[in-house]
């Protein structure tokens, strides 16, 4: 998950790297496989991420870049 600063045109890490997973953890230590979809809290203090292939819904701290499995075993289907 990329930040980007419209201002200066910086972009950073939030959190997740190149590999593939679905690893919880803190910035770069955190997988990720397939974010496709993105919204972010009222108080603008998280994000909610659709991790298509890790078929689950992942929690991404702004300020910390901690994610965390809020919804979904990894299994595709409703269980």
């Amino acid at each position: 998950i990329l930040r980007a600063e419209v201002a200066t045109g910086a972009v950073s890490t939030v959190a997740g790297s190149v590999a593939k997973g679905s690893a919880d953890g803190m910035g770069d230590a955190a997988q990720l496989n397939g974010p496709y979809g993105v919204t972010i809290s009222p108080d603008g203090s998280a994000l909610f991420v659709a991790d298509f292939h890790s078929h689950k819904i992942r929690r991404v701290e702004v300020a910390t870049g901690e994610v965390t499995t809020i919804a979904g075993s990894g299994t595709r289907g409703s269980t």
